[in-house]
Protein backbone atom coordinates (compact mmCIF):
# COMPACT_ATOMS: atom_id res chain seq x y z
CA UNK A 1 0.00 0.00 0.00
CA UNK A 2 1.57 3.29 -1.12
CA UNK A 3 1.79 6.23 1.32
CA UNK A 4 3.22 9.74 1.11
CA UNK A 5 6.93 9.94 1.92
CA UNK A 6 7.89 12.10 4.89
CA UNK A 7 11.20 13.96 4.74
CA UNK A 8 11.84 14.24 8.46
CA UNK A 9 15.02 16.27 7.95
CA UNK A 10 13.02 18.81 5.97
CA UNK A 11 10.33 18.88 8.67
CA UNK A 12 12.91 19.85 11.30
CA UNK A 13 14.86 22.08 8.91
CA UNK A 14 18.19 20.30 9.41
CA UNK A 15 20.67 18.69 6.97
CA UNK A 16 20.92 14.92 6.81
CA UNK A 17 24.39 14.91 8.42
CA UNK A 18 23.23 16.82 11.50
CA UNK A 19 24.45 15.71 14.91
CA UNK A 20 22.08 14.38 17.52
CA UNK A 21 22.50 17.61 19.49
CA UNK A 22 21.60 19.74 16.44
CA UNK A 23 18.49 17.67 15.78
CA UNK A 24 17.40 17.98 19.39
CA UNK A 25 17.99 21.75 19.36
CA UNK A 26 15.92 22.18 16.17
CA UNK A 27 13.13 20.05 17.56
CA UNK A 28 12.94 21.95 20.88
CA UNK A 29 12.86 25.30 19.08
CA UNK A 30 10.03 24.24 16.73
CA UNK A 31 8.11 22.41 19.46
CA UNK A 32 8.10 25.53 21.64
CA UNK A 33 6.82 27.58 18.71
CA UNK A 34 3.99 25.23 17.69
CA UNK A 35 2.95 23.58 20.96
CA UNK A 36 -0.89 23.83 21.04
CA UNK A 37 -0.82 25.03 24.64
CA UNK A 38 1.13 28.06 23.43
CA UNK A 39 0.23 28.53 19.79
CA UNK A 40 -3.52 28.82 19.16
CA UNK A 41 -3.24 29.39 15.40
CA UNK A 42 -5.10 27.04 13.06
CA UNK A 43 -2.85 24.20 12.05
CA UNK A 44 -0.46 24.58 14.98
CA UNK A 45 -1.35 21.20 16.45
CA UNK A 46 -0.90 19.42 13.11
CA UNK A 47 2.48 21.10 12.71
CA UNK A 48 3.42 20.11 16.26
CA UNK A 49 2.45 16.50 15.57
CA UNK A 50 4.54 16.50 12.39
CA UNK A 51 7.54 17.89 14.30
CA UNK A 52 7.10 15.30 17.07
CA UNK A 53 6.90 12.49 14.52
CA UNK A 54 10.12 13.66 12.84
CA UNK A 55 11.93 13.79 16.18
CA UNK A 56 10.59 10.39 17.19
CA UNK A 57 12.59 8.99 14.26
CA UNK A 58 15.63 11.27 13.96
CA UNK A 59 16.12 11.58 17.73
CA UNK A 60 16.44 7.81 18.11
CA UNK A 61 19.73 6.43 16.69
CA UNK A 62 18.20 3.04 15.85
CA UNK A 63 15.17 4.41 14.04
CA UNK A 64 17.23 7.14 12.35
CA UNK A 65 19.62 4.51 10.99
CA UNK A 66 16.69 2.49 9.69
CA UNK A 67 15.14 5.60 8.10
CA UNK A 68 18.43 6.65 6.46
CA UNK A 69 18.62 3.26 4.74
CA UNK A 70 15.88 4.51 2.42
CA UNK A 71 18.40 6.88 0.84
CA UNK A 72 18.40 10.62 0.23
CA UNK A 73 16.64 10.67 -3.15
CA UNK A 74 13.08 10.67 -1.83
CA UNK A 75 11.14 13.94 -1.85
CA UNK A 76 8.46 15.14 0.54
CA UNK A 77 5.00 13.95 -0.58
CA UNK A 78 6.16 11.38 -3.13
CA UNK A 79 4.25 8.09 -3.32
CA UNK A 80 6.20 5.54 -1.31
CA UNK A 81 5.92 1.81 -0.65
CA UNK A 82 8.13 0.29 2.08
CA UNK A 83 10.88 -1.85 0.50
CA UNK A 84 11.18 -5.58 0.96
CA UNK A 85 12.31 -6.45 4.45
CA UNK A 86 10.28 -3.77 6.23
CA UNK A 87 7.16 -5.91 6.63
CA UNK A 88 5.95 -6.18 10.20
CA UNK A 89 8.86 -4.13 11.57
CA UNK A 90 8.25 -3.19 15.19
CA UNK A 91 10.18 -0.96 17.57
CA UNK A 92 9.72 -0.68 21.30
CA UNK A 93 8.30 2.76 22.13
CA UNK A 94 8.33 2.23 25.87
CA UNK A 95 10.90 5.02 26.32
CA UNK A 96 9.23 8.23 25.22
CA UNK A 97 11.32 10.70 23.33
CA UNK A 98 8.86 13.26 24.56
CA UNK A 99 10.56 13.02 27.94
CA UNK A 100 13.48 14.89 26.41
CA UNK A 101 11.33 17.78 25.40
CA UNK A 102 7.65 17.96 24.69
CA UNK A 103 5.65 14.72 24.21
CA UNK A 104 3.28 13.93 21.42
CA UNK A 105 -0.48 14.16 21.50
CA UNK A 106 -3.51 13.85 19.28
CA UNK A 107 -4.62 11.68 16.44
CA UNK A 108 -1.54 9.51 16.03
CA UNK A 109 1.33 9.41 13.59
CA UNK A 110 1.14 9.49 9.79
CA UNK A 111 0.50 6.48 7.55
CA UNK A 112 4.13 6.77 6.44
CA UNK A 113 5.38 6.42 10.02
CA UNK A 114 3.05 3.49 10.68
CA UNK A 115 4.16 1.73 7.51
CA UNK A 116 7.81 2.04 8.58
CA UNK A 117 7.74 1.48 12.32
CA UNK A 118 4.21 0.48 13.37
CA UNK A 119 1.83 2.61 15.41
CA UNK A 120 3.19 1.47 18.80
CA UNK A 121 3.29 4.69 20.77
CA UNK A 122 2.46 3.39 24.21
CA UNK A 123 1.24 5.91 26.75
CA UNK A 124 2.51 8.89 24.81
CA UNK A 125 -0.54 8.96 22.57
CA UNK A 126 -2.77 9.82 25.49
CA UNK A 127 -1.42 13.28 26.12
CA UNK A 128 1.51 15.73 26.17
CA UNK A 129 4.42 14.71 28.36
CA UNK A 130 6.19 17.93 28.99
CA UNK A 131 9.36 18.84 30.83
CA UNK A 132 8.77 22.46 29.86
CA UNK A 133 5.90 23.12 32.33
CA UNK A 134 3.19 22.85 29.70
CA UNK A 135 -0.11 21.38 30.85
CA UNK A 136 -0.20 17.57 30.96
CA UNK A 137 -3.16 15.35 30.37
CA UNK A 138 -3.88 12.17 32.35
CA UNK A 139 -2.68 8.88 30.85
CA UNK A 140 -5.13 6.29 29.60
CA UNK A 141 -4.99 2.69 28.48
CA UNK A 142 -3.74 2.43 24.91
CA UNK A 143 -3.24 -0.38 22.45
CA UNK A 144 -0.32 -1.48 20.33
CA UNK A 145 -0.78 -1.89 16.60
CA UNK A 146 1.26 -3.60 13.90
CA UNK A 147 0.67 -4.20 10.21
CA UNK A 148 0.21 -7.58 8.57
CA UNK A 149 0.60 -7.47 4.81
CA UNK A 150 -1.41 -10.01 2.79
CA UNK A 151 -1.53 -10.79 -0.89
CA UNK A 152 -4.90 -10.25 -2.54
CA UNK A 153 -5.25 -14.02 -2.90
CA UNK A 154 -4.63 -14.54 0.83
CA UNK A 155 -7.20 -11.89 1.73
CA UNK A 156 -9.74 -13.40 -0.67
CA UNK A 157 -9.53 -17.01 0.46
CA UNK A 158 -8.50 -16.48 4.11
CA UNK A 159 -6.65 -19.09 6.16
CA UNK A 160 -3.85 -19.30 8.70
CA UNK A 161 -1.14 -16.64 8.84
CA UNK A 162 1.81 -16.33 11.21
CA UNK A 163 3.20 -13.01 12.42
CA UNK A 164 6.18 -12.23 14.66
CA UNK A 165 6.12 -9.10 16.82
CA UNK A 166 9.14 -7.72 18.63
CA UNK A 167 8.66 -6.66 22.23
CA UNK A 168 11.03 -4.72 24.48
CA UNK A 169 13.48 -7.60 24.04
CA UNK A 170 14.20 -7.07 20.35
CA UNK A 171 16.11 -10.34 20.05
CA UNK A 172 13.08 -12.43 20.98
CA UNK A 173 10.00 -11.84 18.81
CA UNK A 174 6.68 -13.26 19.94
CA UNK A 175 4.89 -15.34 17.33
CA UNK A 176 1.14 -15.48 16.78
CA UNK A 177 -0.86 -17.78 14.49
CA UNK A 178 -3.81 -15.80 13.13
CA UNK A 179 -7.03 -16.97 11.50
CA UNK A 180 -7.69 -14.74 8.49
CA UNK A 181 -11.34 -14.71 7.48
CA UNK A 182 -12.11 -15.18 3.75
CA UNK A 183 -12.70 -11.84 2.05
CA UNK A 184 -10.76 -9.81 4.62
CA UNK A 185 -10.54 -6.22 3.42
CA UNK A 186 -7.71 -3.73 3.44
CA UNK A 187 -7.63 -1.85 6.76
CA UNK A 188 -9.42 -4.57 8.76
CA UNK A 189 -8.10 -5.13 12.29
CA UNK A 190 -7.67 -8.23 14.41
CA UNK A 191 -7.55 -7.76 18.18
CA UNK A 192 -5.46 -9.94 20.52
CA UNK A 193 -6.61 -9.21 24.06
CA UNK A 194 -3.92 -8.11 26.52
CA UNK A 195 -1.10 -9.11 24.15
CA UNK A 196 0.31 -5.61 23.67
CA UNK A 197 2.80 -3.82 25.87
CA UNK A 198 0.15 -1.29 26.84
CA UNK A 199 -3.11 -3.17 26.36
CA UNK A 200 -4.41 -5.14 23.41
CA UNK A 201 -2.40 -5.94 20.30
CA UNK A 202 -4.14 -4.79 17.12
CA UNK A 203 -3.18 -6.42 13.82
CA UNK A 204 -4.00 -4.08 10.94
CA UNK A 205 -4.46 -5.86 7.59
CA UNK A 206 -2.81 -4.30 4.55
CA UNK A 207 -3.35 -5.81 1.10
CA UNK A 208 -0.22 -5.63 -1.05
CA UNK A 209 -0.41 -4.23 -4.59
CA UNK A 210 -1.51 -6.86 -7.11
CA UNK A 211 -0.18 -7.33 -10.64
CA UNK A 212 -3.68 -7.60 -12.12
CA UNK A 213 -6.31 -6.15 -9.79
CA UNK A 214 -6.69 -2.87 -7.93
CA UNK A 215 -8.72 -3.00 -4.70
CA UNK A 216 -11.49 -0.44 -4.16
CA UNK A 217 -13.32 -1.40 -0.98
CA UNK A 218 -15.04 -4.69 -1.83
CA UNK A 219 -14.70 -4.08 -5.60
CA UNK A 220 -11.81 -5.11 -7.81
CA UNK A 221 -10.70 -3.29 -10.97
CA UNK A 222 -8.65 -4.66 -13.83
CA UNK A 223 -7.92 -4.03 -17.50
CA UNK A 224 -8.24 -6.29 -20.52
CA UNK A 225 -6.16 -5.75 -23.65
CA UNK A 226 -8.08 -6.34 -26.87
CA UNK A 227 -6.84 -6.52 -30.44
CA UNK A 228 -8.43 -4.13 -32.97
CA UNK A 229 -10.41 -6.92 -34.64
CA UNK A 230 -11.90 -7.96 -31.28
CA UNK A 231 -13.35 -4.53 -30.54
CA UNK A 232 -14.59 -4.09 -34.12
CA UNK A 233 -16.10 -7.54 -34.65
CA UNK A 234 -16.79 -8.56 -31.06
CA UNK A 235 -15.44 -11.62 -29.29
CA UNK A 236 -15.56 -13.78 -26.19
CA UNK A 237 -12.49 -13.70 -23.99
CA UNK A 238 -11.41 -15.78 -21.03
CA UNK A 239 -10.61 -13.77 -17.89
CA UNK A 240 -8.59 -15.09 -14.94
CA UNK A 241 -10.09 -14.10 -11.58
CA UNK A 242 -8.76 -14.29 -8.04
CA UNK A 243 -10.77 -17.49 -7.72
CA UNK A 244 -11.55 -19.33 -10.95
CA UNK A 245 -12.16 -17.90 -14.40
CA UNK A 246 -14.94 -16.08 -16.26
CA UNK A 247 -16.00 -15.65 -19.88
CA UNK A 248 -16.48 -12.04 -20.97
CA UNK A 249 -18.51 -11.12 -24.05
CA UNK A 250 -17.07 -8.20 -26.03
CA UNK A 251 -19.81 -6.67 -28.21
CA UNK A 252 -18.95 -5.38 -31.72
CA UNK A 253 -17.91 -1.75 -31.74
CA UNK A 254 -16.57 -1.71 -28.18
CA UNK A 255 -14.84 1.59 -27.47
CA UNK A 256 -11.62 2.03 -25.44
CA UNK A 257 -12.36 2.63 -21.77
CA UNK A 258 -15.66 0.76 -21.76
CA UNK A 259 -16.35 -0.87 -18.39
CA UNK A 260 -17.69 -4.38 -17.94
CA UNK A 261 -19.06 -5.58 -14.60
CA UNK A 262 -18.82 -9.07 -13.17
CA UNK A 263 -21.33 -8.92 -10.33
CA UNK A 264 -20.56 -10.64 -7.04
CA UNK A 265 -17.00 -11.63 -7.99
CA UNK A 266 -15.20 -9.19 -5.68
CA UNK A 267 -14.34 -9.26 -1.97
CA UNK A 268 -16.84 -9.83 0.81
CA UNK A 269 -18.83 -6.84 2.03
CA UNK A 270 -19.14 -6.13 5.78
CA UNK A 271 -22.94 -6.43 5.62
CA UNK A 272 -22.93 -9.59 3.51
CA UNK A 273 -22.58 -10.38 -0.15
CA UNK A 274 -19.62 -9.59 -2.37
CA UNK A 275 -18.43 -6.62 -4.34
CA UNK A 276 -18.02 -6.62 -8.12
CA UNK A 277 -15.15 -6.91 -10.56
CA UNK A 278 -14.91 -4.08 -13.10
CA UNK A 279 -13.03 -4.73 -16.33
CA UNK A 280 -11.86 -1.76 -18.44
CA UNK A 281 -11.31 -2.34 -22.16
CA UNK A 282 -7.94 -1.29 -23.60
CA UNK A 283 -6.97 -1.62 -27.27
CA UNK A 284 -3.64 -3.27 -27.94
CA UNK A 285 -2.07 -1.98 -31.16
CA UNK A 286 0.41 -4.40 -32.78
CA UNK A 287 3.88 -2.86 -32.71
CA UNK A 288 5.47 -5.11 -35.31
CA UNK A 289 2.76 -6.24 -37.76
CA UNK A 290 3.65 -8.95 -40.24
CA UNK A 291 3.71 -8.18 -43.95
CA UNK A 292 0.32 -9.86 -44.33
CA UNK A 293 -1.14 -7.83 -41.49
CA UNK A 294 0.30 -4.63 -42.94
CA UNK A 295 -1.35 -5.34 -46.31
CA UNK A 296 -4.69 -5.89 -44.61
CA UNK A 297 -4.35 -2.64 -42.66
CA UNK A 298 -3.43 -0.82 -45.88
CA UNK A 299 -6.57 -2.21 -47.54
CA UNK A 300 -8.63 -1.14 -44.53
CA UNK A 301 -7.10 2.34 -44.75
CA UNK A 302 -8.11 2.64 -48.41
CA UNK A 303 -11.66 1.54 -47.62
CA UNK A 304 -11.88 4.02 -44.77
CA UNK A 305 -10.55 6.77 -47.00
CA UNK A 306 -13.24 6.06 -49.62
CA UNK A 307 -15.95 6.07 -46.99
CA UNK A 308 -14.83 9.46 -45.69
CA UNK A 309 -15.07 11.12 -49.13
CA UNK A 310 -18.36 12.90 -49.94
Amino acid sequence: MAVKYKDYYDVLGVPRNSTEAAIKKAYRKLAREFHPDVNKDAGAQNRFQEISEAYEVLGDPEKRKRYDELGANWKQGQDFTPPHGWENVHFDFGGSRGGQGFGFSGGGFSDFFESMFGDMMGGRRSGFQSSENFSARPPRRTHDEVELKLTLEEAYRGGKKRISVYTSDKSKPKTYDLNIQPGTRDGAKLRLRNQGQNGDLLIRISIAPHNQFTVDGADLWTEIKLAPHQVVLGDKVDLKLIHGRASLSIPPGTQPGRKFRLSGKGLKKPGGGRGDIFVVAKIQIPQNPTSEERKLYEQLAKISEKKSKP
